[in-house]
């Protein structure tokens, strides 16, 4: 008989930064789906525990805030965020023991355990640190490009019209450029080191490294994937709109369209650990998620 461990072990947690074909995007939601619906028991109630505790934890911070907001304003926010990424980061234990046959709704509160809060910490910490770098490029970059006149000539609303497509169209759109190529390398480092630190047990550095490569290696397909998300996002809050038209209950259109974000919310989760999956774990590619 299976144990518990054996969902998280060395061999099904191995890391292998891989390229995959263009197939998958699509199939990420719909195996997501199938996934939730074969576990929905598992699945569905963890799922409230995490969306509960952040609701919870989000109520908190707003009553705990001081009048005069300060360093404890931050520190505040920071342990706030800490303990719902530590949720958020469960659901991908949860998933990669569901997808792996062995699903546990402790699964959820993996995040707490000691080496993944020192993960997350940590990895918090990184954000903090490459948030203040990449936001240190920018404005040097705007004052290396002479951008800083070009960007008050757009924002202010009584510049003449050919005064801010001058601006536009002169150092702004390199800096421009480079604030996109920043994005782009920023999330390429987190995109995956959650699931990395949470289900393969990696170190912060070891996890943004093998994020950015995977991200990189990947770009195609992952923005493929996130254009299948907008897609489905506005499929799936068509129908919740088409008859919160003809309702007469204002109240029964929020809990419908409330649910269906929800639900939605829910299969990209499992999408994204589903990406994760195919993307980084190995001996995954085409192997497929079993579902009863």
């Amino acid at each position: 008989m299976n144990t518990q461990s054996e969902a998280f072990s060395d061999t099904s947690t191995a890391i292998e930064v891989r390229k995959i074909k263009a197939g998958p995007p699509l199939s990420w939601i719909i195996d997501a789906y199938r996934l939730i619906r074969a576990h929905w028991k598992t699945i569905v109630p963890a799922y409230l525990i995490v969306t509960i505790g952040t609701v919870l934890i989000q109520f908190g911070m707003v009553a705990a805030q001081p009048r005069n907001p300060g360093f404890g304003t931050l520190v505040l926010i920071m342990v706030c965020m800490f303990v719902a990424m530590l949720l958020q980061s469960g659901m991908m234990a949860l998933f990669h023991g569901t997808a792996e046959q062995q699903p546990r709704i402790n699964d959820v509160f993996r995040g707490f355990r000691g080496r993944s809060i020192l993960g997350i910490f940590l990895l918090i910490i990184a954000m903090l640190l490459v948030t203040a770098v990449y936001g240190l490029l920018v404005y040097l970059a705007f004052e290396l490009f002479g951008s800083s006149d070009a960007m008050m000539g757009i924002l202010n609303p009584h510049g003449s019209y050919d005064r801010m497509m001058g601006s536009m169209m002169g150092g702004t759109s390199i800096v421009f450029a480079l604030v996109l190529l920043g994005v782009a390398v920023v999330t390429a480092l987190f995109c995956y080191a959650i699931p990395l630190i949470i289900v393969s047990g990696a170190g912060v550095i070891s996890a943004l490294a093998n994020s950015f490569r995977a991200s990189f290696k990947n770009l195609f397909v992952l923005c493929i994937f996130a254009m299948n998300i907008g897609a489905v996002y506005f499929l799936v809050l068509l129908i919740p709109m088409i008859g919160g038209a003809l309702s007469t209950s204002m109240v029964i259109f929020l809990i419908v369209m409330a649910l269906a974000v929800w639900l939605f919310a829910l299969v990209i989760n499992g999408a994204y650990y589903l990406s994760f999956r195919d993307v980084l774990l190995a001996g995954r590619v085409d192997e497929g998620v079993a579902v009863e």
